[in-house]
């Protein structure tokens, strides 16, 4: 993976852990074998202090503190026109039981349909590289890469060096495409949609280690 010189190593080992997890397969290119488990916590912010930031979602409202180490990430509105070979994604999808898809291979692989796709900034390339079950719903995976094939609407996205190493995902016309750059804190305001990644502190609370922040009205789609 291409180092990222502006994002503190630790942060980035917390990344891996939280979209990566336990990997289906051992020659995934990433292979995260210790660290914390984080939490997920989604909603809108209500409150913001230098230490701390409160959020109201579906289970409540959560206070969860900032440290020095605690990356801010931008989402901001994009289209399709953005995606291109080469371009490194990452989307949440379910796989399609009765689609296969359009991409020419010597095997036929399972169609997914995308719930969300974020375009990735160059600098973030390489992050949480892989394939892993995800919670938005019953049936949903996360898959970070670069798109290897393209097909009308239909990506490949590429994780690994063999044909098992990637996933076929359709963007529907509805589907939210945003794209995902390093922020800043001045982005944490009230009334903002967060995305967070967090650990537990030393008496337990949460503490961040990322937050992905919504731009102009944007809810992170993850």
């Amino acid at each position: 993976m291409r180092a990222l010189n502006t994002i503190n190593r630790s942060v980035l080992v917390a990344w891996l852990v939280i979209l990566i997890g336990v990997l289906a397969a051992p020659s995934f290119a990433q292979v995260v074998t210790s660290g914390p488990q984080l939490d997920r916590v989604r909603g809108v912010i209500t409150f913001v202090d230098g230490s701390s930031i409160e959020v109201k979602g579906p289970k409540g409202t959560t206070k969860v503190g900032l440290s020095p180490q605690t990356t801010v990430l931008s989402l901001s509105p994009t289209d399709f026109t953005q995606v291109d070979f080469g371009v490194y994604v990452g989307a949440v999808s379910e796989k399609l039981d009765d689609r296969y898809s359009p991409i020419y291979r010597d095997s036929l692989s399972w169609l997914h349909q995308a719930l969300e796709l974020r375009v990735i900034d160059e600098k973030l390339r390489g992050i949480a590289l892989g394939h892993m079950k995800w919670d938005l719903t019953p049936k949903s995976v996360m898959t970070h890469g670069w798109v290897d094939d393209l097909e009308i609407r239909v990506l490949s996205i590429k994780y690994g060096p063999t044909e098992e190493e990637e996933t076929d995902v359709d963007i529907g016309r509805d589907v939210k495409i945003l794209k995902m750059e390093l922020g800043t804190r001045d982005l944490l305001v009230k009334g903002t949609n967060v995305f967070i990644g967090a650990s537990k502190g030393s008496g337990g609370e949460p503490v961040a280690a990322f937050i992905m922040v919504g731009i102009g009205g944007v809810a992170p789609g993850l």
